[in-house]
C-alpha cells in the first residue's frame, strides 16, 4: 500500500482514538461505574470500526491491563490516578493512545508531568533517530522533576493486526538497538511515578483481557466455535471477556476458561507498580514518514 495511504489508515484509526480519550475526560467521574465508562468509550469506537484492544481503566497503583468483566461492580475512585488507555482498528492499522485524569494534589502534578513528559519525548525523535533517544529524554526529565519513569514498561512498534510486533521503545536512558524506521508506527507511552516508587511492575490479578496466541482448534464443538470466532473477529489481537459474552451468550464463558487452561488463548495479568504508589501514563500513536513525524491520535485539546 503507498505510504500515504497507510498514513490515512493511521489518522482514521487515532481520530476515533482521541475522540474516545477526549469524551473520557467528560465521563471519568468519583463513583462512575468502570464498566458503564469503559462500554460507553468502546462505542465510539464500535460505532464506525473495532476497537484494537479492550478499554483499559487502571486505577492507583494499577498501571496497565485492568479492562471490566462482565457485571463488574469496580467504580472509580476519586482518590486514586485513572489510566483511560484505548484504542482503535482501521483494516488492520491501529492507533494507541491513553491519558490519565486526577482531581488535586500531588496526584494532578504527576498526571501534568506525564503529560508533559510525552510531548517533550515526541519533540526529540526524527525518522532515523535512535530509540534510545526517547527513553533517555523522558528519563532525563522525570529525574529533574524528582520523579520516576517505569523501567518495564515501554512503547512499542505497531505493525497490521499486530499491537506489539517484538520493536520496543524504552521510557529510560537504556542501550537498546533500532531506530524509529521510516513508514513505521509507534505506540509512546511513559509512565511515571513518585520518587519513592519502586519505578518497576510487577504481576498481579487476571485482567479480564485475552489474547488468541495458537490456531489449534479443539475437537469439542463448543470450543471450536469459541476459538474460530475469536480468530475471525480478533485474530491474535486482545479482547475482552464481556464482549465474547456479549457477541457468544454466557456460556462461551466457560469455554473462554477452558481455552486459557488448554494455552490456547492468554489472559493477561494486572501490572501493579512494585511499592503500591500511584503511577500517571500519557500515550500517543506516532507514524514516522521521510522527513516528519505524525501524531495519529492527538486530540482536540492538545
Amino acid at each position: 500500500m503507498p505510504v500515504q495511504d497507510e498514513l490515512e489508515k493511521y489518522l482514521a484509526a487515532g481520530r476515533l482514538a482521541a475522540r474516545a480519550l477526549e469524551r473520557a475526560y467528560e465521563v471519568v467521574e468519583d463513583g462512575r461505574s468502570a464498566l458503564e465508562v469503559c462500554e460507553e468509550l468502546e462505542e465510539i469506537i464500535w460505532s464506525e470500526a473495532m476497537p484494537a484492544f479492550p478499554c483499559n481503566l487502571s486505577q492507583g497503583p494499577i498501571a496497565a491491563h485492568y479492562t471490566p468483566a462482565p457485571g463488574d461492580t469496580l467504580r472509580i475512585d476519586g482518590k486514586n490516578i485513572v489510566k483511560v488507555d484505548l484504542g482503535a482498528r482501521v483494516d488492520g492499522y491501529l492507533s494507541d493512545s491513553a491519558v490519565s485524569i486526577a482531581w488535586g494534589g500531588e496526584n494532578e502534578r504527576l498526571v501534568e508531568a506525564a503529560r508533559e513528559a510525552l510531548h517533550i519525548g515526541i519533540s526529540q525523535i526524527t525518522p532515523g533517530s535512535p530509540l534510545s533517544k526517547f527513553g533517555r529524554t523522558i528519563e532525563e526529565y522525570a529525574r529533574a522533576l524528582g520523579l520516576r519513569p517505569i523501567v518495564n514498561l515501554a512503547g512499542h512498534r505497531l505493525g497490521l493486526y499486530e499491537l506489539h510486533t517484538g520493536v520496543s521503545v524504552p521510557n529510560v536512558d537504556a542501550d537498546v538497538p533500532g531506530h524509529f524506521e521510516p513508514h513505521s508506527a509507534y505506540a509512546l507511552e511513559p509512565f511515571l511515578v513518585p520518587r519513592e516508587g519502586a519505578g518497576r511492575v510487577v504481576d498481579s490479578t487476571p485482567s479480564n483481557i485475552f489474547r488468541l496466541t495458537s490456531r489449534k482448534i479443539p475437537k469439542d464443538p463448543q470450543l471450536a466455535r469459541v476459538a474460530s470466532h475469536i480468530w475471525e473477529r480478533y485474530r491474535g489481537l486482545p479482547f475482552a471477556s464481556r464482549w465474547i459474552v456479549r457477541e457468544l451468550g454466557e456460556g462461551a464463558l466457560e469455554a473462554l476458561r477452558t481455552l486459557r487452561s488448554m494455552g490456547i488463548v492468554y489472559e493477561y495479568r494486572t501490572l501493579v507498580e512494585a511499592k503500591g504508589v500511584q503511577v500517571a501514563q500519557f500515550e500517543h500513536t506516532v507514524f514516522i514518514g521521510e522527513s516528519e513525524v505524525t501524531v495519529t491520535t492527538r486530540r482536540r485539546n492538545e
